[in-house]
């Protein structure tokens, strides 16, 4: 016989657990980033869509060569990284019977209703969150359209991501099935030692080579540049130094959000050191148009600590574009794992549903809703998360083109 719940108002946390549960072991991506620590939105009932948490970031040195360091004394400031509570990802379902009075109609509920509904909000998520941290990314490399994925290019986003001088541990590689077919084709066997082997019983989970582990994902990011991209100049003779805003010229050409590109002129240099690295900085478009366009990282030509190019871009100097016009390509991509950190935060919650509770699972939020709707007679239950994903370090990802 089955159990009977002493208190019926248990069976609400226990679905929103659940729902929580089957949302976190459904998400991969989301499971090899950085998660903002509960303390930073601690002390508040609960947030709503377009709020804004801010998170910490690791403050940055510049070492000194001499131990008199009198005038060189540096203050401490801790960056802050913007989370914006923008990802909404909702499930509402009308459902005829929804019982749990006993254990066995609890869990029949849970298998039928909430965990399919559950799932489907992780894929939604995952796709969201992944776009979000890839548009973010302005290191690429490999050959846009080439159709190869070979060692070579693999080994091109760890060089990336060593010199800016991401840590080596914890790093992660995602891409599509049909570039891990490419990789492996590329470097048949490499994937066949017993403890790499053992690894891949986690889902999604390929192996580990290059120093990332592998993991596959379906969900990952496709990018199109905008078209005539190749006759882009900067139209701006007075660009200053911090600046985040490219004004440009280029005709009938659009620069898309996330598309890539580097400045004729405009090197990168070592971040520590601040040498000349001898290679173009690649940037990241963060707004789209035809006349003005956002532009991460920042570009910062003088000296100190925030440096990272040799000179800021000259008028009528030229945007070379990653990648063909007008052309969806796949962006599998490299990281580091606090490259990027999401967060996933309680909701306001209503008092007098029928069913009201949110439960959180290894930092993943979900509130489950159950109540009468008087206007059409129903009832209808819906389950709900409300978080966001910031870059908080860009400069330790970088895309793989094929």
């Amino acid at each position: 016989m089955a159990n009977t719940f002493n208190n019926i108002k248990d069976a609400p946390g226990i679905i929103a657990k659940a729902a929580a549960q089957t949302l976190k072991d459904n998400l991969v991506f989301c499971d090899t980033i950085d998660k903002a620590d509960a303390s930073d939105f601690d002390g508040k009932n609960g947030y709503k869509a377009g709020d804004t948490i801010y998170t910490s970031k690791p403050a940055r040195y510049v070492p000194q060569t001499a131990f008199d360091i009198t005038s060189s004394i540096q203050d401490s400031v801790e960056e802050k990284a913007a989370l914006t509570l923008d990802t909404i990802s909702t499930v509402g379902m009308e459902i005829d019977s929804f019982e749990f009075a006993t254990e066995v109609e609890l869990k029949n509920t849970i298998k039928r209703f909430v965990v399919p509904a559950a799932e489907s909000i992780a894929q939604n998520v995952e796709s969201r969150f992944l776009t979000k941290a890839t548009d973010a990314t302005y290191q690429s490399v490999g050959t846009g359209g080439s159709n190869a994925f070979t060692v070579a290019d693999v080994l091109a986003g760890r060089t990336m991501l060593n010199q800016s001088l991401a840590p080596t541990s914890d790093r992660r590689f995602l891409l599509n099935s049909a570039s891990g077919a490419l990789a492996v084709a590329d470097r048949k066997g490499l994937f066949q030692d017993s403890t790499e082997l053992s690894k891949q019983y986690k889902d999604g989970m390929i192996g580990r080579a290059d120093g990332f582990d592998w993991y596959e994902n379906e969900l990952i990011s496709t990018h199109a540049n905008g078209t005539d991209v190749d006759g882009v100049l900067v139209n701006d003779a007075s660009f200053g130094e911090g600046e985040s805003v490219l004004t440009i010229d280029g005709a009938s050409a659009v620069v898309t959000v996330g598309s890539v590109f580097t400045i004729a002129g405009v090197n990168k240099v070592h971040p520590i050191t601040k040498v000349d690295t001898g290679e173009l900085q690649q940037f990241v478009a963060t707004t789209e148009s035809q006349t003005s366009i956002g532009i991460s990282p920042a570009i910062y030509a003088g000296s100190g600590g925030l440096q990272n190019v040799t000179a800021l871009p000259a008028d009528n100097a030229a945007l070379t574009f990653v990648g063909p016009a007008s052309t969806a390509l796949a962006q599998n991509i490299q990281y580091h794992k606090d490259a990027f950190k999401m967060v996933s935060v309680p909701l306001i919650m209503p008092t007098n549903a029928e069913v009201a509770a949110q439960e959180t699972v290894d930092g993943i939020t979900v509130a489950v809703i159950r109540d009468f709707d008087i206007l059409k007679r129903r009832m209808i239950t819906r389950l709900d998360f409300l978080g966001g994903l910031s870059a908080v370090r860009p400069e330790w990802a970088c895309r793989v083109t094929a």
